[in-house]
């Protein structure tokens, strides 16, 4: 499953504003013989990390959001770090 993430916009006043996408996916992917799927978890302040996963391989660290920067996650889930 991949992850989706819903950021909180936070954007200039109207007149200096680019068009910013509020949303990022991270979409599981087969490449050659590798599937590759990516899972999230919560550091116990908030802060939310994007895991990727390779068959037969430990999970690593693909990306952190601060507490303040998303509202919204979904996906699978590892559950909670302490």
């Amino acid at each position: 499953m991949s992850v989706f993430i819903k950021l909180v916009e936070n954007r200039p006043p109207k007149e200096y504003a680019n068009e910013r996408r509020a949303d990022i996916s991270y979409d599981d992917t087969v490449e050659g013989n590798s599937e590759i799927t990516y899972q999230y978890d919560l550091l116990p302040a908030g802060a939310l990390r994007v895991l990727r996963v390779t068959r037969g391989e430990e999970a690593v660290i693909h990306a952190v959001y601060a507490p303040g920067l998303w509202f919204r996650v979904e996906g699978l889930c590892r559950g909670t770090t302490e």
